[in-house]
């Protein structure tokens, strides 16, 4: 079979959709010791070491010397490469569905929803861009203190101020390396948007995300709606009742209609790369879904990832004021229950508010004690050992309010300083 340039575009998409998929999600810990999980330390660890090997051999590692420079800008330094390469192909994509599509769409109603929906993406790539994530300054790290109180495992009073910015860390934040600035509420750099995503522009990259599902969904479509009306106009003008059962039986026909004209190689291009990008589109969107829904960021996911595997090597003790044998009895007690994915995760907080308070009740600091006895931070004045973790239910993650629908009220409407 002739391949065509339908078929180089359709296998660049497949391609590139996949690896864009692994960069992003390989590195979770939901997809550890996953097939995805593992093409993600291949595709970013053992095959650049490789590579690096072999043009140490090849040219004394001048390859790699020549293009460091380049690869840092475009990974480590805040540029538009990636934001113009996707308002590139959007702009490109809608051009060619309004020169090639639009004239077969006569329904009213789609001609009316058609330019809203196509524009939304840019306005909500606009405001993700040049929204203020959350950046911390000296003049607001009190209020951001006030607004995330600390949960004493992943983030503790005594973490050392930002070694970057010297101001305090309040919890949930984190530096960008790329911003080189403390966003409150960090949830991860996004190159799409060449900005942070944080407390302040969570709620706009959302509606990033949907914007572009919609018109992945929707292009498909309108896509092949068009394209099977040219299809029953040229092989079945008499009617509906002669044209096969299933559209996919008829193959031959479909693959004459794609390259019969211009126009039509067009729109299935436009419909092939709306069908095989939107999966991504909504595995990102489920992610953030069930981010929201556990109450936790991006950031925080990947830290909870590193508290299971220490929970798990019983290397986690808790620390409490009052008594240790009561406290103790009240940490072991977890049910050990599991997400969505299958792996456990911290209780919501709203479990600690629907339970009885013992008398002794209060504040619970979680230590890290390595196998040498040291510790990852001190303990607290008059705090005494209360026992060992024994599973990362029993730790209650006060940063989930009780499902998604309670959790979005933080992301929807922010306490701006």
């Amino acid at each position: 079979m002739k391949l065509t340039a339908l078929h180089y575009v359709v296998a660049f998409i497949v391609v590139f959709s996949t690896i864009v998929f692994i960069v992003l999600f390989g590195r979770l810990p939901s997809f550890k010791g996953t097939i995805v999980g593992k093409a993600h330390v291949l595709l970013w660890h053992k095959i650049p070491l490789r590579l690096i090997a072999i043009d140490k051999i090849v040219t004394g590692g001048r390859f790699c010397n020549a293009t460091s420079s380049v690869g840092n800008y475009l990974v480590n330094e805040k540029n538009w490469a990636v934001t113009t390469f996707y308002i590139t192909i959007l702009t490109v994509a809608l051009i060619f569905f309004f020169k090639d599509a639009w004239r077969y769409i006569t329904n009213p109603i789609h001609r009316l929803l058609i330019p809203p929906l196509a524009f939304q993406p840019y306005f909500y790539l606009y405001l993700c861009a040049f929204t203020d994530p959350g950046t911390i300054t000296p003049s607001n790290v009190s209020r951001m203190l006030d607004i995330f109180p600390y949960d004493d495992i992943i983030f503790y009073p005594d973490m050392p101020p930002c070694r970057t910015c010297h101001t305090p860390k309040p919890a949930r934040s984190k530096h960008c390396s790329v911003c080189k600035r403390c966003v409150a509420r960090m949830d991860h750099h996004c190159a799409w948007i060449n900005n942070c995503v944080g407390y302040y522009n969570y709620r706009y990259f959302l509606g990033f995300i949907v914007s572009n599902l919609i018109v992945l969904v929707y292009g498909s479509y309108l896509t092949f709606s068009v394209l099977y009306m040219e299809y029953m106009r040229q092989y079945f003008p008499e009617g509906y009742e002669n044209a096969p059962k299933y559209f996919w039986a008829d193959y031959p026909k479909w693959i004459r209609l794609v390259h019969s004209q211009n126009w039509t190689a067009a729109v299935s291009s436009l419909f092939m790369i709306a069908t095989l990008v939107c999966p991504l589109v909504v595995a990102f969107l489920a992610q953030h879904i069930l981010f929201i829904h556990q109450g936790v960021t991006t950031n925080e996911s990947e830290k909870w990832g590193e508290v299971e595997w220490i929970v798990n090597n019983g290397m986690l003790y808790t620390y409490e004021i009052g008594n240790a044998e009561n406290e103790t009895a009240e940490s072991t007690s977890g049910s050990g229950s599991e997400n969505e994915l299958g792996s456990a995760r911290p209780r919501s907080a709203a479990w600690s508010r629907d339970k009885p308070k013992t008398e002794n009740s209060g504040r619970r600091v979680y230590i890290h004690v390595y196998e040498d006895g040291e510790m990852n931070r001190s303990v607290p004045q008059g705090m005494i050992e209360t026992g060992k973790v024994p599973d990362l239910e029993s730790i209650e993650n006060i940063y989930d309010k009780g499902g998604v629908f309670r959790n979005c009220r933080e992301v929807f409407f922010p306490k701006y300083t």
